[in-house]
């Protein structure tokens, strides 16, 4: 019964309460979160909602981001100028207009220095096709604040970076920017915090060599033509984690040396063929061990189970496996040819994910077949299924006939099968997929392997 009236009491307050504002309720510090986190345009206008909000927009947090919506140079300024700060965020895109680019690349020092992007954290610049210095002057005006940095298409002339300081700055993009070998290391030194860096389509250098005391995360294009990055050496990194490529097949004149990498956990997207890798000075080939490695993604052209057992040989930790399949590959009988090594060989994998999968091709079943047979440790193998919608009698006869699940290896191995068309990737989704150190795994997003 008293339950009966306390619903009752509580449906009848909410009927008072109906069209009552109750968003301008809340706090002023909860509602400055709100708005900052709202578009540039779609914040300023809350402040015709009522005279609670006007004084809001100015003071909330800025979170100017005109990524996909540029705005005239003299509007940037305006908004800029009527906003009290702090900032959060400035991402200004390339203007499709010569004579735009030009008046923000003279703006640009007047907007860094304005007190509405004083403590500014984010910074992205991105100018097209028009190449613009961004050093010394406009960046350092909020260098001593900033924990993420993105310069695309911008010239660092030598002599320049080395009087660029970033104390905080964790996360650095540096793409289709021309700058040289000692300049980049110039501005490293810089970064005494960097925990993830991006390199795409860079030109002014050809080789790198690596040492970083605590960077995390390294995601590299080595970009085309005779600009491409040769070579990267991993001289000495004790925190590195990941080291990612980001493109869909790396290119084969690239060559990889991790010398000193304790932590390297996670690698890829690697080929059967590139990059040219080395481990402590010694071929990917040889004989020597990569423990740390326990998750590795592979654009497999042409799928091969030799090539993937070369892998697990090398890596014998592997828990992960990611494999994008092109073409259909040899028949990858196995029976036979590995009748000695399975006894032997220590399969540690707990998942797979396995994209383009043809169900009706020898190649593809016997290669997954080789894992739930053989792979004890078996939890998990997706099979991302090449834009078909298989009916579940189609599903359960692969079960039984082909990939023979009642022999399965590992009692509580799971096969899914997916299907649908996913986005293609583009560069800078693999940008974010590099700097996302919060999860444990960056390929559990499907889109960042098709």
């Amino acid at each position: 019964m008293g339950d009966t009236r306390r619903m009752r009491r509580r449906l009848e307050e909410a009927e008072q309460d109906e069209g009552v504002d109750l968003i301008s309720r809340l706090p002023d510090a909860l509602l400055d979160e709100i708005v900052s986190l709202l578009p540039t345009r779609d914040g300023a206008r809350t402040q015709v909602l009522s005279s609670r909000w006007r004084h809001l927009w100015r003071s909330a947090p800025l979170n100017f981001d005109l990524e996909h919506r540029p705005i005239p140079v003299p509007e940037v300024t305006r908004i800029l100028s009527s906003h009290q700060g702090p900032g959060r965020r400035f991402c200004h895109p390339a203007y499709p207009d010569h004579s735009d680019r030009s008046a923000a690349a003279a703006a640009l020092d007047g907007w860094l220095g304005c007190p509405a992007l004083a403590g500014l954290q984010d910074l992205v610049l991105r100018w097209g096709f028009m190449r613009y210095d961004p050093a010394p002057l406009p960046v350092h005006r909020v260098a001593s604040t900033l924990r993420a940095a993105a310069f695309d298409t911008c010239d660092f002339p030598d002599g320049v970076t080395g009087a660029l300081r970033f104390p905080v700055l964790e996360q650095l993009t540096l793409s289709f920017a021309t700058i040289s070998e000692s300049s980049l290391h110039a501005l490293l030194a810089g970064c005494p915090v960097l925990q993830s860096l991006v390199l795409a389509f860079n030109r002014g250098f050809n080789r790198l060599r690596f040492v970083s005391p605590c960077l995390r995360s390294i995601g590299v294009h080595a970009g085309w033509s005779r600009y491409k990055l040769l070579q990267l050496v991993i001289e000495d990194a004790p925190c590195l984690e990941r080291l990612l490529f980001l493109e869909d097949a790396p290119d084969k004149g690239l060559e990889i040396a991790v010398i000193s990498a304790p932590r390297l956990g996670i690698l890829g997207k690697l080929s059967d063929t590139s990059p040219i890798l080395k481990f402590d000075t010694t071929e990917f080939q040889g004989s020597h061990l990569v423990h740390s490695v326990t998750v590795l993604a592979l654009t497999n052209t042409n799928l091969s189970l030799d090539v993937i057992i070369n892998f697990m040989r090398r890596f014998p930790c592997l828990e992960k496996l990611y494999i994008k399949a092109s073409l259909a590959g040899g028949k990858n009988t196995w029976r036979r040819k590995y009748k000695d090594l399975i006894g032997t060989l220590d399969i540690r994998i707990k998942k797979i994910v396995f994209i383009n999968y043809r169900g009706g091709n020898t190649s593809h079943v016997n290669f997954a077949k080789f894992f739930l047979l053989n792979a004890r440790a078996l939890e998990s193998m997706i099979l991302k299924l090449d834009n078909a919608n298989p009916s579940r009698a189609c599903i359960e006869t692969h079960h039984r006939s082909l990939l023979q699940i009642k022999n399965k290896a590992s009692r509580c191995a799971q096969v899914e099968f997916v299907y649908g068309i996913y986005p293609r990737w583009r560069i800078y989704d693999h940008v974010e997929q590099a700097h996302e150190l919060s999860t444990g795994d960056p390929f559990v997003d499907f889109r960042y392997l098709i």
